[in-house]
Protein backbone atom coordinates (compact mmCIF):
# COMPACT_ATOMS: atom_id res chain seq x y z
CA UNK A 1 0.00 0.00 0.00
CA UNK A 2 1.34 3.78 -0.59
CA UNK A 3 1.22 6.32 1.85
CA UNK A 4 3.42 9.69 2.23
CA UNK A 5 5.15 9.52 5.58
CA UNK A 6 7.29 12.79 7.37
CA UNK A 7 11.01 11.03 7.71
CA UNK A 8 12.29 14.28 8.95
CA UNK A 9 10.18 18.01 9.51
CA UNK A 10 11.87 20.60 7.32
CA UNK A 11 10.63 24.38 6.54
CA UNK A 12 11.54 23.48 2.66
CA UNK A 13 9.57 20.33 2.51
CA UNK A 14 12.05 18.11 1.47
CA UNK A 15 11.53 15.74 4.78
CA UNK A 16 8.40 13.84 3.47
CA UNK A 17 8.48 10.30 0.72
CA UNK A 18 6.69 8.47 -0.88
CA UNK A 19 6.49 4.94 0.45
CA UNK A 20 5.10 1.27 0.29
CA UNK A 21 3.66 0.48 3.71
CA UNK A 22 1.80 -2.39 5.03
CA UNK A 23 -1.72 -2.40 4.89
CA UNK A 24 -3.60 -1.54 7.59
CA UNK A 25 -5.04 -4.68 9.54
CA UNK A 26 -8.90 -6.24 9.38
CA UNK A 27 -11.20 -4.36 11.50
CA UNK A 28 -11.41 -5.89 14.42
CA UNK A 29 -14.63 -5.33 17.35
CA UNK A 30 -15.61 -1.45 17.04
CA UNK A 31 -13.51 -0.42 14.01
CA UNK A 32 -14.10 0.01 10.49
CA UNK A 33 -11.59 0.12 6.94
CA UNK A 34 -12.21 3.03 4.85
CA UNK A 35 -10.24 3.71 1.72
CA UNK A 36 -9.19 7.17 1.01
CA UNK A 37 -10.96 8.88 -1.90
CA UNK A 38 -9.87 12.80 -1.74
CA UNK A 39 -7.78 14.38 1.03
CA UNK A 40 -6.90 18.21 0.47
CA UNK A 41 -3.53 20.19 1.18
CA UNK A 42 -4.40 22.79 3.64
CA UNK A 43 -1.84 25.40 5.13
CA UNK A 44 -1.96 23.31 8.52
CA UNK A 45 -0.76 20.20 6.42
CA UNK A 46 2.39 22.63 5.44
CA UNK A 47 3.04 23.78 8.56
CA UNK A 48 2.60 20.01 9.97
CA UNK A 49 5.59 19.15 7.18
CA UNK A 50 7.86 22.17 8.06
CA UNK A 51 7.03 20.92 12.29
CA UNK A 52 5.19 24.41 13.25
CA UNK A 53 1.86 23.22 13.51
CA UNK A 54 0.80 22.64 16.82
CA UNK A 55 3.10 19.51 18.78
CA UNK A 56 4.99 17.72 16.37
CA UNK A 57 4.56 14.36 16.64
CA UNK A 58 6.89 11.89 16.44
CA UNK A 59 8.48 10.81 13.34
CA UNK A 60 7.95 8.86 11.08
CA UNK A 61 4.21 9.77 10.58
CA UNK A 62 1.69 9.90 7.92
CA UNK A 63 0.37 13.52 7.46
CA UNK A 64 -2.79 15.29 5.92
CA UNK A 65 -5.56 16.45 8.28
CA UNK A 66 -8.67 15.54 6.56
CA UNK A 67 -10.23 13.18 4.21
CA UNK A 68 -13.54 11.50 2.82
CA UNK A 69 -13.45 7.65 2.42
CA UNK A 70 -15.65 5.02 1.30
CA UNK A 71 -15.82 2.05 3.93
CA UNK A 72 -14.63 -1.22 2.72
CA UNK A 73 -15.28 -3.41 5.80
CA UNK A 74 -16.32 -3.30 9.24
CA UNK A 75 -15.21 -5.07 12.20
CA UNK A 76 -17.67 -6.92 14.99
CA UNK A 77 -20.26 -4.85 17.02
CA UNK A 78 -20.12 -2.31 13.88
CA UNK A 79 -24.06 -1.86 13.24
CA UNK A 80 -24.54 1.77 12.67
CA UNK A 81 -22.21 1.85 9.05
CA UNK A 82 -21.67 -0.65 6.77
CA UNK A 83 -19.42 -0.84 3.82
CA UNK A 84 -19.63 1.62 0.62
CA UNK A 85 -21.17 4.55 2.87
CA UNK A 86 -18.86 7.64 2.69
CA UNK A 87 -17.26 8.74 5.49
CA UNK A 88 -14.83 11.69 6.88
CA UNK A 89 -12.26 10.00 9.40
CA UNK A 90 -11.53 12.15 12.30
CA UNK A 91 -7.84 11.63 13.29
CA UNK A 92 -5.15 13.30 11.53
CA UNK A 93 -2.95 10.90 8.86
CA UNK A 94 -5.22 11.10 5.42
CA UNK A 95 -2.00 10.71 2.65
CA UNK A 96 -2.52 7.08 2.51
CA UNK A 97 -4.99 4.79 0.55
CA UNK A 98 -6.59 2.77 3.17
CA UNK A 99 -6.83 2.75 7.52
CA UNK A 100 -8.35 1.29 10.11
CA UNK A 101 -9.64 2.96 12.55
CA UNK A 102 -12.57 2.64 15.60
CA UNK A 103 -15.85 3.25 14.40
CA UNK A 104 -16.19 6.16 16.67
CA UNK A 105 -14.07 8.09 14.80
CA UNK A 106 -15.06 8.26 11.57
CA UNK A 107 -18.46 10.59 10.65
CA UNK A 108 -20.68 9.11 7.85
CA UNK A 109 -21.74 11.39 5.48
CA UNK A 110 -23.94 11.55 2.45
CA UNK A 111 -22.84 10.07 -1.03
CA UNK A 112 -21.73 13.64 -3.09
CA UNK A 113 -19.08 15.14 -4.65
CA UNK A 114 -15.92 13.97 -2.82
CA UNK A 115 -13.54 16.32 -3.76
CA UNK A 116 -16.46 18.60 -2.03
CA UNK A 117 -17.13 16.30 0.62
CA UNK A 118 -12.89 16.13 1.46
CA UNK A 119 -12.77 19.39 3.14
CA UNK A 120 -16.50 19.10 4.88
CA UNK A 121 -14.16 18.50 8.39
CA UNK A 122 -12.37 21.42 8.29
CA UNK A 123 -13.66 24.15 5.55
CA UNK A 124 -17.53 24.85 6.69
CA UNK A 125 -17.38 23.26 10.28
CA UNK A 126 -14.37 26.21 11.18
CA UNK A 127 -16.43 28.54 9.65
CA UNK A 128 -19.57 27.34 10.78
CA UNK A 129 -18.04 27.72 14.69
CA UNK A 130 -16.01 30.56 14.55
CA UNK A 131 -19.70 32.10 13.76
CA UNK A 132 -21.59 30.77 16.03
CA UNK A 133 -19.27 30.17 18.86
CA UNK A 134 -17.38 33.45 19.69
CA UNK A 135 -19.79 36.15 19.85
CA UNK A 136 -23.53 36.26 19.61
CA UNK A 137 -23.67 37.83 16.14
CA UNK A 138 -27.41 39.06 15.51
CA UNK A 139 -29.04 39.89 12.24
CA UNK A 140 -27.68 42.60 10.37
CA UNK A 141 -24.49 43.16 12.44
CA UNK A 142 -20.88 42.98 10.70
CA UNK A 143 -18.12 40.31 10.93
CA UNK A 144 -14.44 41.32 8.92
CA UNK A 145 -12.14 38.71 7.70
CA UNK A 146 -8.55 39.08 6.11
CA UNK A 147 -7.71 36.09 3.55
CA UNK A 148 -11.34 36.08 2.30
CA UNK A 149 -10.79 34.32 -0.63
CA UNK A 150 -9.49 31.03 1.23
CA UNK A 151 -11.44 28.08 1.15
CA UNK A 152 -12.46 29.22 4.99
CA UNK A 153 -13.28 32.71 3.79
CA UNK A 154 -15.60 31.51 0.81
CA UNK A 155 -17.56 29.42 3.25
CA UNK A 156 -17.64 31.97 5.78
CA UNK A 157 -18.93 34.34 3.17
CA UNK A 158 -22.11 32.15 2.46
CA UNK A 159 -23.21 31.13 5.74
CA UNK A 160 -22.62 34.96 6.88
CA UNK A 161 -25.30 35.09 3.88
CA UNK A 162 -27.43 32.38 6.04
CA UNK A 163 -26.80 33.81 9.35
CA UNK A 164 -28.27 37.64 7.93
CA UNK A 165 -25.15 39.66 8.72
CA UNK A 166 -22.69 41.56 6.84
CA UNK A 167 -19.73 40.26 5.83
CA UNK A 168 -16.66 42.32 5.27
CA UNK A 169 -13.79 40.66 2.94
CA UNK A 170 -9.80 41.50 2.94
CA UNK A 171 -7.25 40.16 0.78
CA UNK A 172 -3.69 40.47 0.09
CA UNK A 173 -3.79 41.41 -3.57
CA UNK A 174 -5.63 43.12 -6.14
CA UNK A 175 -6.51 40.68 -8.94
CA UNK A 176 -8.66 38.68 -6.03
CA UNK A 177 -11.36 41.43 -5.60
CA UNK A 178 -13.28 40.61 -8.69
CA UNK A 179 -12.51 36.84 -8.07
CA UNK A 180 -14.28 37.10 -4.74
CA UNK A 181 -16.97 39.49 -6.74
CA UNK A 182 -17.32 36.76 -9.10
CA UNK A 183 -18.00 34.04 -6.21
CA UNK A 184 -20.42 36.21 -5.03
CA UNK A 185 -18.89 37.93 -2.42
CA UNK A 186 -19.69 41.94 -1.91
CA UNK A 187 -17.77 44.32 0.22
CA UNK A 188 -14.32 43.24 -0.42
CA UNK A 189 -11.32 45.45 0.41
CA UNK A 190 -7.32 45.66 -0.44
CA UNK A 191 -5.61 45.20 2.66
CA UNK A 192 -3.31 48.32 3.65
CA UNK A 193 -2.02 50.75 6.33
CA UNK A 194 -5.23 52.76 6.08
CA UNK A 195 -7.84 49.54 5.78
CA UNK A 196 -9.47 51.04 8.66
CA UNK A 197 -10.21 54.25 7.44
CA UNK A 198 -11.98 52.96 4.52
CA UNK A 199 -14.05 50.30 6.60
CA UNK A 200 -14.92 52.93 8.43
CA UNK A 201 -16.19 55.33 6.18
CA UNK A 202 -18.19 52.54 4.23
CA UNK A 203 -19.82 50.94 7.18
CA UNK A 204 -20.07 53.98 9.35
CA UNK A 205 -23.27 52.76 10.98
CA UNK A 206 -22.58 48.97 10.99
CA UNK A 207 -21.41 47.14 14.17
CA UNK A 208 -18.61 45.35 13.55
CA UNK A 209 -18.23 42.75 16.54
CA UNK A 210 -16.33 39.84 15.14
CA UNK A 211 -13.27 39.42 12.74
CA UNK A 212 -11.90 36.47 11.57
CA UNK A 213 -7.76 36.29 11.49
CA UNK A 214 -6.13 34.09 9.45
CA UNK A 215 -3.07 36.02 8.85
CA UNK A 216 -1.57 37.35 12.04
CA UNK A 217 1.42 40.23 12.32
CA UNK A 218 0.09 43.01 10.63
CA UNK A 219 -2.67 42.13 9.45
CA UNK A 220 -4.65 41.49 12.32
CA UNK A 221 -3.42 44.85 14.02
CA UNK A 222 -5.14 46.15 11.17
CA UNK A 223 -8.15 43.87 11.15
CA UNK A 224 -8.33 44.64 14.88
CA UNK A 225 -8.95 48.75 14.03
CA UNK A 226 -11.64 47.63 12.07
CA UNK A 227 -13.62 46.20 15.20
CA UNK A 228 -16.34 48.53 16.90
CA UNK A 229 -16.12 49.03 20.71
CA UNK A 230 -16.20 45.47 22.59
CA UNK A 231 -15.60 43.65 19.17
CA UNK A 232 -13.68 40.51 19.26
CA UNK A 233 -11.15 39.02 16.74
CA UNK A 234 -10.26 35.13 16.99
CA UNK A 235 -7.45 34.18 15.25
CA UNK A 236 -7.12 30.87 13.47
CA UNK A 237 -4.01 30.77 10.87
CA UNK A 238 -1.07 31.60 10.93
CA UNK A 239 0.13 32.51 7.60
CA UNK A 240 2.45 35.22 8.02
CA UNK A 241 4.42 33.15 10.51
CA UNK A 242 4.03 36.51 13.01
CA UNK A 243 2.83 37.05 16.09
CA UNK A 244 -0.92 37.74 16.21
CA UNK A 245 -0.65 42.24 17.00
CA UNK A 246 -3.46 44.43 18.36
CA UNK A 247 -2.66 47.90 18.87
CA UNK A 248 -3.14 48.73 23.41
CA UNK A 249 -5.50 51.82 22.57
CA UNK A 250 -7.96 49.21 21.32
CA UNK A 251 -7.75 46.84 24.26
CA UNK A 252 -7.60 48.89 26.88
CA UNK A 253 -9.72 51.90 25.79
CA UNK A 254 -12.25 50.37 23.36
CA UNK A 255 -12.53 46.81 24.77
CA UNK A 256 -11.35 44.59 22.15
CA UNK A 257 -10.79 41.38 22.49
CA UNK A 258 -8.63 38.62 21.01
CA UNK A 259 -8.67 34.34 20.94
CA UNK A 260 -8.06 31.55 19.09
CA UNK A 261 -9.89 28.89 17.32
CA UNK A 262 -8.40 25.58 16.58
CA UNK A 263 -11.07 23.14 15.23
CA UNK A 264 -8.93 20.00 16.83
CA UNK A 265 -9.79 21.28 19.90
CA UNK A 266 -13.40 21.24 19.32
CA UNK A 267 -13.44 17.60 17.59
CA UNK A 268 -11.73 16.62 20.71
CA UNK A 269 -13.74 17.69 23.30
CA UNK A 270 -16.88 17.14 21.60
CA UNK A 271 -18.83 13.78 21.76
CA UNK A 272 -19.65 11.95 18.78
CA UNK A 273 -23.48 12.59 18.76
CA UNK A 274 -22.97 16.22 18.74
CA UNK A 275 -20.07 16.09 15.47
CA UNK A 276 -22.66 13.67 13.61
CA UNK A 277 -25.18 16.68 13.96
CA UNK A 278 -22.69 19.45 13.18
CA UNK A 279 -21.63 16.96 10.01
CA UNK A 280 -25.31 16.66 8.61
CA UNK A 281 -25.92 19.79 9.23
CA UNK A 282 -22.97 20.89 6.81
CA UNK A 283 -22.75 18.47 4.61
CA UNK A 284 -26.32 19.97 3.31
CA UNK A 285 -24.65 23.29 2.63
CA UNK A 286 -22.33 21.17 0.69
CA UNK A 287 -24.79 19.06 -1.41
CA UNK A 288 -27.05 22.29 -2.13
CA UNK A 289 -23.55 24.14 -3.35
CA UNK A 290 -24.03 27.02 -0.44
CA UNK A 291 -20.58 25.88 0.51
CA UNK A 292 -18.18 25.31 -2.88
CA UNK A 293 -14.41 25.31 -2.62
CA UNK A 294 -12.61 26.04 -5.89
CA UNK A 295 -10.54 23.58 -6.46
CA UNK A 296 -7.47 24.29 -8.62
CA UNK A 297 -5.77 20.91 -9.42
CA UNK A 298 -5.69 16.91 -8.14
CA UNK A 299 -2.73 14.67 -7.92
CA UNK A 300 -1.71 11.49 -7.37
CA UNK A 301 0.17 10.34 -3.97
CA UNK A 302 3.37 9.70 -6.52
CA UNK A 303 3.55 13.17 -7.28
CA UNK A 304 3.84 14.56 -3.91
CA UNK A 305 6.77 16.65 -4.16
CA UNK A 306 4.93 18.47 -6.57
CA UNK A 307 1.52 18.76 -5.23
CA UNK A 308 3.02 20.11 -1.80
CA UNK A 309 4.92 22.57 -3.94
CA UNK A 310 1.82 23.42 -5.30
CA UNK A 311 -0.39 24.01 -2.50
CA UNK A 312 2.55 26.33 -0.62
CA UNK A 313 2.53 28.73 -3.82
CA UNK A 314 1.75 32.10 -2.91
CA UNK A 315 -0.68 32.78 -5.81
CA UNK A 316 -3.59 29.94 -6.23
CA UNK A 317 -6.86 30.54 -7.50
CA UNK A 318 -8.02 26.88 -5.89
CA UNK A 319 -7.44 24.06 -3.12
CA UNK A 320 -4.75 21.59 -4.31
CA UNK A 321 -5.86 17.87 -3.70
CA UNK A 322 -4.62 14.38 -3.12
CA UNK A 323 -6.68 11.74 -4.81
CA UNK A 324 -5.17 8.51 -3.45
CA UNK A 325 -8.20 6.07 -5.03
CA UNK A 326 -8.29 8.00 -8.38
CA UNK A 327 -10.36 5.44 -9.83
CA UNK A 328 -12.48 4.92 -7.09
CA UNK A 329 -13.75 8.26 -7.58
CA UNK A 330 -15.39 7.44 -11.22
Amino acid sequence: MKAITISRYCAEFKGFSYVDIDEPPPPGNNEVTIEILASPIHPADLLSLAGDYAVPPPLPMIPGGEAIGRIIAVGNNVSTVSPGMYAIPLPRGNWVERRTLAATDVIVVPHGDCLQLAMLKVVPATAWLMLTSIVSLASGSGVIQNAANSSVGLAANRLADHFGVTMINVVRREELIDQLKNYGARNVFLDGPDLAQRVRLAFADLPISLGLDAVAGQASFRLSACLSEGGTMVNYGLLSGEPVMVAPQRTIFEDIHVTGFWLSKFIANSNHSDLENLYEKLAKFVADGTIETPIEACYPLEQATKAVRHAAAFKRDGKIMFTPSAAALI
